[in-house]
């Protein structure tokens, strides 16, 4: 037989228990990044554009800045829950003097496998490769040049390396 403080607990107990079972489990932040450059007035980055030349003097679409080698274009796990996730954005100015990043097309897609062309503004050479972690065939984009992807890269670009 239970006496009353022993009832009172283990009914008390019985009730934690029934809300914890009950409760919600934590679902996982997401963050979307568009720059990966080290200021937003920066000035000297590389840039993924969402759409090829087409136009032969404007090269005008969504984009994604850097200025760091990124191991994998899908984004990367922050800790605690929070995955970010690189995607293309507009921006309303002509960037780097090497291209136009001012229209919607291809906004808030994912910047993984979704890349046309690029150019390379930081100094040094950059390599867009086909793999993540800087794997497979690649295409080299020289300081102060912007090009189209190769036709192995267009819409299979998965990390980018400066060397």
């Amino acid at each position: 037989m239970l006496s009353r403080t022993g009832g009172a607990l283990a009914a008390t107990t019985l009730a934690l228990g029934a809300l914890v079972g009950l409760a919600a489990p934590a679902s996982a932040a997401s963050t979307y990044k568009s720059d990966e450059c080290t200021s937003s007035d920066n000035d000297y980055c590389m840039t993924l554009f969402y759409n090829s030349n087409t136009g032969g003097a404007i090269w005008a679409s969504s984009c994604f800045i850097a200025s760091k080698s990124i191991p994998d274009y899908a984004g990367y796990y922050a800790g605690d829950g929070i995955q970010v996730y690189y995607v293309f954005a507009q921006r309303n100015e002509i960037y780097n003097q090497l291209g136009y990043c001012n229209s919607g097309s291809g906004s808030g897609q994912a910047v993984k496998n979704n890349g046309a062309a690029a150019s390379n503004n930081i100094g040094r050479t950059w390599r867009v490769h086909y793999n993540s972690n800087y794997g497979g065939v690649y295409q080299t984009i020289a300081s102060g040049a912007i090009k189209n992807l190769n036709s192995s890269l267009k819409n299979e670009n998965a990390s980018g390396k400066m060397l």
